[in-house]
Formats: structure tokens, C-alpha cells, sequence
């Protein structure tokens, strides 16, 4: 699935696609700590990785018509808030672009334009 975040594009896996929804505007109690965000899905609260953070945003900025993405694996689960969810493309393996970081990236896919496909077990393990 190609996802866009602050300008740019990566791809997540559709096997931890859980679902997409559409962006919640959180409601922000005080907390005595930073804490991570949260966002409420049923009864249990996920943790909210920012797209525009991984992909080097120093500021996110919050708008309505933005989506959320429901990861799962493992018995994991966190949500990835991205600009938009564009579409669903077929896997195709490229070699990673010359002085491409690793972080986060689990491969490359694209036969023109290579994208960074999401390593979403890291993901999650960060998100904890």
C-alpha cells in the first residue's frame, strides 16, 4: 500500500494492514510526563507513530482529511498517521538508492522509482 507523509512516499506492507481510518482529532488531557499519543480503537488504546516523524519532519501538523493505519502483527497493534493512503501496489524488489538510510526500511520496491517499503515489526517494537 503507498502511503504519502509530508512530501514523500513509502510502502507498508498490506500483510500488516489491519485496516485504514480516518484521522481522529485527539482530545489532549495534562499528563506529569511526556507521554507517547494514544488513540482510542474499541476498547483499547494504540500507540500513534507519526509518518511525517520517521521520514525526518522536525513538527507534525494535524489536519482532519488526514488517514490513520491500523498495523497488526505478532499480537501487536499500533496505528501509522499518514498525509494519505494512495493506493494499493504490487511488490516489486528493487536495489536500495545510492546513500539510502536503512532505518526502518525493510526493502525497496519500484522498477522506476525505487520506495522505501516500512519494516513494520521494527515499527512496532519501537511503538511500545
Amino acid at each position: 500500500m503507498a502511503v504519502r507523509a509530508a512530501g514523500w512516499r513509502l510502502l507498508v506492507p498490506m500483510t500488516a494492514v489491519e485496516r485504514v481510518l480516518p484521522a481522529a482529532m485527539p482530545a489532549a488531557r495534562p499528563a506529569p510526563g511526556a507521554t507517547a499519543p494514544v488513540v482510542a480503537i474499541g476498547d483499547q488504546l494504540l500507540s500513534v507513530v507519526f509518518a511525517a516523524a520517521l521520514v525526518g519532519e522536525p513538527e507534525v501538523r494535524l489536519a482532519a482529511q488526514q488517514q490513520m493505519i491500523l498495523l497488526a502483527e505478532g499480537g501487536r497493534r499500533a496505528l501509522l498517521w499518514v498525509d494519505a493512503v494512495e493506493d494499493v501496489v504490487p511488490h516489486v524488489p528493487a536495489p536500495a538508492p545510492h546513500g539510502a538510510a536503512p532505518d526502518l526500511v525493510l526493502g525497496w520496491s519500484g522498477a522506476d522509482r525505487p520506495l522505501a517499503v516500512l519494516d513494520v515489526p521494527r515499527l512496532l517494537d519501537l511503538a511500545r
